[in-house]
Protein backbone atom coordinates (compact mmCIF):
# COMPACT_ATOMS: atom_id res chain seq x y z
CA UNK A 1 0.00 0.00 0.00
CA UNK A 2 1.03 3.72 -0.74
CA UNK A 3 2.20 5.63 2.19
CA UNK A 4 -0.14 8.19 0.75
CA UNK A 5 -3.49 7.88 -0.95
CA UNK A 6 -5.03 9.92 -3.27
CA UNK A 7 -8.62 11.10 -3.94
CA UNK A 8 -10.25 12.82 -6.40
CA UNK A 9 -14.05 13.82 -7.86
CA UNK A 10 -15.16 12.20 -10.98
CA UNK A 11 -14.66 15.50 -13.42
CA UNK A 12 -10.84 14.20 -13.60
CA UNK A 13 -12.95 11.86 -16.40
CA UNK A 14 -10.06 9.63 -15.49
CA UNK A 15 -10.13 5.93 -17.63
CA UNK A 16 -10.80 3.14 -15.03
CA UNK A 17 -8.11 1.18 -15.46
CA UNK A 18 -5.63 4.20 -14.20
CA UNK A 19 -8.11 4.83 -11.25
CA UNK A 20 -7.78 0.44 -10.65
CA UNK A 21 -4.08 0.79 -11.50
CA UNK A 22 -3.18 2.98 -8.67
CA UNK A 23 -5.71 2.41 -6.26
CA UNK A 24 -7.56 6.14 -6.61
CA UNK A 25 -10.43 7.08 -4.78
CA UNK A 26 -13.09 9.03 -7.02
CA UNK A 27 -15.69 10.67 -5.25
CA UNK A 28 -18.53 10.79 -7.90
CA UNK A 29 -20.58 14.49 -8.60
CA UNK A 30 -24.37 13.72 -9.54
CA UNK A 31 -26.27 14.17 -13.24
CA UNK A 32 -29.89 14.72 -12.88
CA UNK A 33 -31.73 14.00 -15.98
CA UNK A 34 -35.32 15.37 -14.66
CA UNK A 35 -36.39 13.73 -11.68
CA UNK A 36 -33.68 11.00 -12.75
CA UNK A 37 -30.54 11.00 -10.68
CA UNK A 38 -27.24 8.88 -11.49
CA UNK A 39 -23.73 8.56 -9.96
CA UNK A 40 -20.79 10.29 -12.66
CA UNK A 41 -18.88 7.27 -13.80
CA UNK A 42 -21.11 4.58 -11.91
CA UNK A 43 -24.53 4.87 -12.70
CA UNK A 44 -23.87 6.58 -15.99
CA UNK A 45 -20.79 6.26 -18.10
CA UNK A 46 -19.61 8.77 -20.96
CA UNK A 47 -21.22 6.54 -23.67
CA UNK A 48 -24.72 6.50 -22.35
CA UNK A 49 -24.64 9.87 -20.99
CA UNK A 50 -24.09 11.69 -24.48
CA UNK A 51 -26.90 9.09 -25.90
CA UNK A 52 -29.18 10.48 -23.09
CA UNK A 53 -28.03 14.29 -24.13
CA UNK A 54 -28.96 13.65 -27.66
CA UNK A 55 -32.05 13.00 -26.91
CA UNK A 56 -32.99 15.07 -23.90
CA UNK A 57 -35.36 18.09 -24.54
CA UNK A 58 -33.84 19.32 -21.13
CA UNK A 59 -30.29 20.08 -20.19
CA UNK A 60 -29.01 18.12 -17.38
CA UNK A 61 -27.85 19.62 -13.92
CA UNK A 62 -25.39 18.60 -11.53
CA UNK A 63 -24.88 18.49 -8.47
CA UNK A 64 -21.47 18.21 -5.61
CA UNK A 65 -20.99 15.31 -3.40
CA UNK A 66 -21.67 16.16 0.49
CA UNK A 67 -19.56 16.78 2.91
CA UNK A 68 -21.13 13.12 4.59
CA UNK A 69 -20.54 11.65 1.26
CA UNK A 70 -16.71 12.85 1.50
CA UNK A 71 -16.24 11.63 5.00
CA UNK A 72 -17.47 7.86 4.14
CA UNK A 73 -14.66 8.03 1.14
CA UNK A 74 -11.56 9.46 3.64
CA UNK A 75 -12.60 7.39 6.89
CA UNK A 76 -10.94 4.10 6.14
CA UNK A 77 -7.65 5.56 5.17
CA UNK A 78 -7.91 7.61 8.56
CA UNK A 79 -8.78 4.88 10.59
CA UNK A 80 -5.55 3.42 9.04
CA UNK A 81 -3.99 6.31 10.39
CA UNK A 82 -2.76 7.19 6.16
CA UNK A 83 -1.80 10.47 4.94
CA UNK A 84 -4.59 11.70 2.25
CA UNK A 85 -4.29 14.03 -0.58
CA UNK A 86 -7.89 14.62 -2.25
CA UNK A 87 -7.36 16.61 -5.44
CA UNK A 88 -10.54 18.14 -6.66
CA UNK A 89 -12.16 20.50 -9.27
CA UNK A 90 -11.66 24.40 -9.14
CA UNK A 91 -14.08 25.74 -6.60
CA UNK A 92 -14.87 28.27 -8.91
CA UNK A 93 -16.64 25.81 -11.08
CA UNK A 94 -18.35 23.39 -7.99
CA UNK A 95 -18.96 23.56 -4.61
CA UNK A 96 -17.20 19.99 -4.36
CA UNK A 97 -14.11 22.12 -2.71
CA UNK A 98 -16.45 23.28 -0.35
CA UNK A 99 -17.64 19.89 0.34
CA UNK A 100 -14.41 17.99 0.49
CA UNK A 101 -13.16 21.37 3.47
CA UNK A 102 -16.02 20.70 5.81
CA UNK A 103 -15.55 16.87 5.81
CA UNK A 104 -11.66 17.80 6.31
CA UNK A 105 -13.07 19.83 9.50
CA UNK A 106 -15.92 17.36 10.34
CA UNK A 107 -12.32 14.77 11.08
CA UNK A 108 -10.56 17.06 12.02
CA UNK A 109 -7.52 14.78 10.62
CA UNK A 110 -3.72 16.57 9.97
CA UNK A 111 -3.09 13.68 7.62
CA UNK A 112 -5.68 15.11 4.68
CA UNK A 113 -4.52 18.06 2.08
CA UNK A 114 -7.65 19.10 0.31
CA UNK A 115 -6.49 20.76 -2.78
CA UNK A 116 -8.31 22.95 -5.38
CA UNK A 117 -6.57 21.80 -8.94
CA UNK A 118 -7.89 25.16 -10.12
CA UNK A 119 -9.08 23.27 -13.41
CA UNK A 120 -11.18 20.52 -14.27
CA UNK A 121 -11.23 16.93 -16.16
CA UNK A 122 -7.56 16.50 -17.99
CA UNK A 123 -5.76 18.99 -16.06
CA UNK A 124 -7.25 18.04 -13.02
CA UNK A 125 -6.89 14.13 -14.33
CA UNK A 126 -3.14 14.73 -14.99
CA UNK A 127 -2.41 15.91 -10.94
CA UNK A 128 -4.13 13.12 -10.16
CA UNK A 129 -2.37 10.56 -11.95
CA UNK A 130 1.02 12.32 -11.01
CA UNK A 131 0.63 12.15 -7.85
CA UNK A 132 -0.90 8.64 -7.58
CA UNK A 133 2.31 7.57 -9.54
CA UNK A 134 4.16 9.88 -7.02
CA UNK A 135 2.88 8.18 -3.80
CA UNK A 136 3.26 4.71 -5.13
CA UNK A 137 7.13 5.58 -5.77
CA UNK A 138 6.82 6.35 -2.12
CA UNK A 139 7.26 10.30 -1.88
CA UNK A 140 5.47 12.20 0.89
CA UNK A 141 2.55 14.40 1.23
CA UNK A 142 4.92 16.90 1.32
CA UNK A 143 6.49 15.78 -1.95
CA UNK A 144 3.27 15.34 -3.32
CA UNK A 145 2.15 19.16 -2.81
CA UNK A 146 5.38 20.62 -4.16
CA UNK A 147 4.96 18.66 -7.40
CA UNK A 148 1.18 19.61 -7.47
CA UNK A 149 2.55 23.20 -7.27
CA UNK A 150 4.81 22.45 -10.06
CA UNK A 151 2.16 21.26 -12.65
CA UNK A 152 -0.28 24.02 -11.61
CA UNK A 153 2.46 26.83 -12.40
CA UNK A 154 3.85 25.13 -15.66
CA UNK A 155 0.97 23.37 -17.49
CA UNK A 156 -1.17 24.86 -20.02
CA UNK A 157 -4.59 23.68 -21.26
CA UNK A 158 -6.67 24.87 -24.65
CA UNK A 159 -10.02 23.68 -26.34
CA UNK A 160 -12.32 24.22 -28.62
CA UNK A 161 -16.18 23.99 -28.63
CA UNK A 162 -19.22 23.47 -31.18
CA UNK A 163 -21.15 25.94 -29.38
CA UNK A 164 -21.06 27.65 -25.94
CA UNK A 165 -24.77 27.05 -25.58
CA UNK A 166 -23.69 25.03 -22.54
CA UNK A 167 -21.45 26.67 -20.95
CA UNK A 168 -23.79 29.70 -21.07
CA UNK A 169 -26.97 27.66 -19.71
CA UNK A 170 -24.81 25.71 -17.34
CA UNK A 171 -23.83 28.61 -15.68
CA UNK A 172 -20.05 27.73 -16.06
CA UNK A 173 -18.75 30.36 -18.36
CA UNK A 174 -17.26 32.46 -16.44
CA UNK A 175 -15.17 35.41 -18.57
CA UNK A 176 -15.93 33.61 -21.84
CA UNK A 177 -19.27 35.05 -22.27
CA UNK A 178 -17.74 37.97 -24.81
CA UNK A 179 -17.68 34.81 -27.46
CA UNK A 180 -21.73 34.69 -26.78
CA UNK A 181 -23.43 35.31 -30.43
CA UNK A 182 -20.15 34.29 -32.57
CA UNK A 183 -21.15 33.79 -36.53
CA UNK A 184 -21.47 30.68 -38.13
CA UNK A 185 -18.74 28.37 -38.24
CA UNK A 186 -16.75 30.21 -35.78
CA UNK A 187 -14.69 27.86 -33.04
CA UNK A 188 -14.20 29.23 -29.80
CA UNK A 189 -10.66 28.26 -28.24
CA UNK A 190 -10.77 29.30 -24.45
CA UNK A 191 -8.56 27.96 -21.86
CA UNK A 192 -8.48 27.77 -17.99
CA UNK A 193 -6.90 30.17 -15.64
CA UNK A 194 -7.04 30.50 -11.82
CA UNK A 195 -9.89 28.28 -11.92
CA UNK A 196 -12.18 29.78 -14.16
CA UNK A 197 -12.62 29.46 -18.19
CA UNK A 198 -11.45 32.44 -20.25
CA UNK A 199 -11.92 33.16 -23.66
CA UNK A 200 -8.35 32.60 -26.16
CA UNK A 201 -9.44 33.48 -29.11
CA UNK A 202 -11.93 32.68 -32.22
CA UNK A 203 -10.69 30.72 -35.21
CA UNK A 204 -12.97 30.01 -38.27
CA UNK A 205 -13.17 26.43 -39.30
CA UNK A 206 -12.99 23.60 -37.04
CA UNK A 207 -9.99 21.66 -38.54
CA UNK A 208 -7.96 25.29 -37.88
CA UNK A 209 -9.44 25.53 -34.50
CA UNK A 210 -7.70 21.68 -33.79
CA UNK A 211 -4.50 23.31 -35.75
CA UNK A 212 -4.53 26.40 -33.31
CA UNK A 213 -4.71 23.91 -30.08
CA UNK A 214 -1.60 21.70 -30.72
CA UNK A 215 0.33 25.34 -32.43
CA UNK A 216 -0.49 27.27 -28.80
CA UNK A 217 0.94 24.54 -26.72
CA UNK A 218 4.08 24.46 -29.84
CA UNK A 219 4.56 27.86 -29.51
CA UNK A 220 5.04 27.31 -25.21
CA UNK A 221 7.06 24.72 -25.19
CA UNK A 222 9.09 24.65 -28.36
CA UNK A 223 10.41 20.95 -28.51
CA UNK A 224 10.96 20.50 -24.52
CA UNK A 225 9.51 17.11 -23.44
CA UNK A 226 5.67 16.88 -22.45
CA UNK A 227 3.36 14.30 -20.95
CA UNK A 228 0.26 15.54 -23.28
CA UNK A 229 -3.15 14.45 -22.26
CA UNK A 230 -5.97 14.70 -24.73
CA UNK A 231 -9.71 14.62 -24.36
CA UNK A 232 -13.53 14.65 -26.31
CA UNK A 233 -16.88 15.41 -26.14
CA UNK A 234 -17.93 12.04 -28.22
CA UNK A 235 -16.23 12.96 -31.01
CA UNK A 236 -13.80 10.68 -31.79
CA UNK A 237 -12.62 11.32 -35.30
CA UNK A 238 -11.61 14.74 -34.05
CA UNK A 239 -9.76 13.31 -31.11
CA UNK A 240 -7.63 11.10 -34.24
CA UNK A 241 -6.82 14.34 -35.83
CA UNK A 242 -5.60 15.92 -32.57
CA UNK A 243 -3.60 13.08 -31.58
CA UNK A 244 -2.23 12.91 -35.03
CA UNK A 245 -0.99 16.28 -35.07
CA UNK A 246 0.34 15.97 -31.20
CA UNK A 247 2.70 13.60 -32.61
CA UNK A 248 4.19 15.00 -35.19
CA UNK A 249 4.53 18.44 -33.69
CA UNK A 250 4.97 18.31 -30.02
CA UNK A 251 7.54 16.25 -28.35
CA UNK A 252 5.33 13.73 -26.35
CA UNK A 253 7.30 11.45 -24.18
CA UNK A 254 3.79 10.20 -23.30
CA UNK A 255 0.40 10.84 -24.30
CA UNK A 256 -3.25 9.94 -23.13
CA UNK A 257 -6.45 10.75 -23.50
CA UNK A 258 -10.03 10.38 -22.17
CA UNK A 259 -13.50 11.12 -23.32
CA UNK A 260 -15.44 13.71 -21.01
CA UNK A 261 -18.07 12.59 -18.31
CA UNK A 262 -21.48 12.89 -17.60
CA UNK A 263 -20.85 15.74 -15.24
CA UNK A 264 -18.25 18.12 -17.28
CA UNK A 265 -20.21 16.72 -20.70
CA UNK A 266 -23.38 18.19 -19.13
CA UNK A 267 -21.27 21.79 -18.96
CA UNK A 268 -19.67 21.98 -22.54
CA UNK A 269 -21.90 19.93 -24.67
CA UNK A 270 -20.48 17.47 -27.78
CA UNK A 271 -17.70 18.47 -29.98
CA UNK A 272 -15.27 19.59 -27.36
CA UNK A 273 -11.75 19.18 -28.00
CA UNK A 274 -9.21 19.48 -25.40
CA UNK A 275 -5.33 19.52 -25.01
CA UNK A 276 -3.35 19.50 -21.82
CA UNK A 277 0.20 19.74 -21.87
CA UNK A 278 3.19 19.82 -18.58
CA UNK A 279 6.69 19.37 -18.96
CA UNK A 280 7.30 15.88 -18.47
CA UNK A 281 10.06 16.24 -15.55
CA UNK A 282 6.87 17.01 -13.48
CA UNK A 283 4.77 13.61 -13.89
CA UNK A 284 7.92 11.30 -14.49
CA UNK A 285 8.46 8.77 -11.44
Amino acid sequence: MSKVHIVTDSTADLPKQLVDQYDISVVPLKVFFGSECFLDGVELNSSDFFTRLARSKELPTTSQPSPAEFTDFYRTWVDNAADIVSIHISAHMSGTMQSAQLAKKMLDYEGLEVVDSQSVSIVLGMMVLAAARAAAAGLSREEIMTLLRNIMSNHRVYFMVDTLEYLQRGGRIGRAQAFLGTVLNVKPVLTIREGLIHPHEKIRGRKKAINRLVQLMSESYGDSPLFCFLTHGNDLEGLQALQDLVKSKLNCVEIMDNRLGSVVGTHVGPGLLGLAVCPYKYVNF
